[in-house]
């Protein structure tokens, strides 16, 4: 495992994100965002929590591929000082092998040098609750009304 700071080439995690989210939730219901997109959503992310990265990615180092990463810090901006988790995946291949549990383990273990809270927002139907449920995360309020932005 990585990190993943703002000296990272993110076009190389492009991809990983657009193969580990499709299929997902989210993707169903919103579709598939384009590259430029996913970009944005990336540079956005890491400008947020430049205040306090601790943003990760795992690589296979068989053959050099990046298959899991997260993307997670503290905002200056964010209320009581809690960390925040903005992106998790891991590409589908690489699915069930742990991966996904030692990052989030090792967010929560990062954070907890600055805060006891970490935020995770999650789509109700995402197929990782479980996983984040095992990994100490408790279900908050539920957001209703969601709707794709134009």
């Amino acid at each position: 495992m990585y990190l993943l700071d703002e000296s990272f080439d993110i076009t190389r995690i492009k991809n990983v994100m657009k193969e580990g989210y499709s299929g997902g939730i989210d993707y169903e219901i919103f579709g598939v965002p384009n590259d430029v997109k996913i970009m944005e959503d990336i540079s956005y992310l890491m400008q947020v929590y430049k205040h306090r990265n601790l943003s990760v990615y795992v690589v296979d180092e068989q053959n050099n591929e990046i298959v899991g990463l997260c993307i997670a810090g503290i905002s200056e901006k964010m209320p009581l000082g809690f960390a925040e988790i903005g992106e998790l995946c891991v590409v589908p291949q690489y699915r069930h092998k742990g991966i996904a549990e030692y990052m989030l383990n090792y967010i929560k273990q990062s954070a907890s040098a600055y805060t006891e809270v970490i935020k995770l927002c999650v789509t109700v139907g995402n197929n990782a609750e479980l996983l984040y449920k095992k990994t100490g995360f408790q279900a908050g309020p539920r957001f209703a009304r969601m709707t794709k932005r134009n």
